[in-house]
């Protein structure tokens, strides 16, 4: 019996590359959603963020109470009004990197699929075989 290196080959390939894109795939669908928090030395000002992110104080958003100098900072001896920039928010970024990971996702999906298509080629590759037409005969007229 004749062994072929290509059969071993796919079927091998197929069932590793296959794994570990499954592998990709379900790291990504599992990952925490507290992890996903701005950094507090990269958190933005909350004027930058104000189209996400509304903080009330007494009911009234606190960038109008801020800028109204109804806020104090009380230090050990001063008492000042506390800037807009002293503001920080942060954020929960975890859609934002859901989203970023689409596309790894996708390019996943497809190494997963090509993957279990070799690997589905190299199990059926004797089938596959038997299914050639059989040879074609050319039938030359001599004179």
């Amino acid at each position: 019996m004749k062994h072929n290196h290509f059969r071993s080959f796919a079927i091998l390939l197929g069932l590793l590359l296959c794994a570990g894109a499954c592998y990709g795939i379900y790291y990504f669908w599992k990952m925490p959603a507290d992890g996903h928090w701005t950094r507090a030395e990269f958190a933005p000002p909350l004027t930058e963020v104000a189209d996400r992110v509304e903080v009330f104080v007494g009911g009234e958003p606190i960038l109008k109470v801020v800028e109204a100098q109804n806020l104090l900072i009380k230090d050990k001896e001063a008492v000042a009004p506390l800037p807009a920039e002293k503001l920080l928010a942060k954020l929960n970024n975890y859609d934002r990197d859901r989203y970023a990971a689409v596309p790894k996702l996708l390019g996943l999906a497809a190494v997963a699929g090509g993957a279990f298509v070799l690997f589905l080629v190299g199990l059926f590759a004797p089938l596959i075989k038997a299914l050639k037409p059989p040879d074609i005969i050319d039938l030359h007229i001599e004179e």
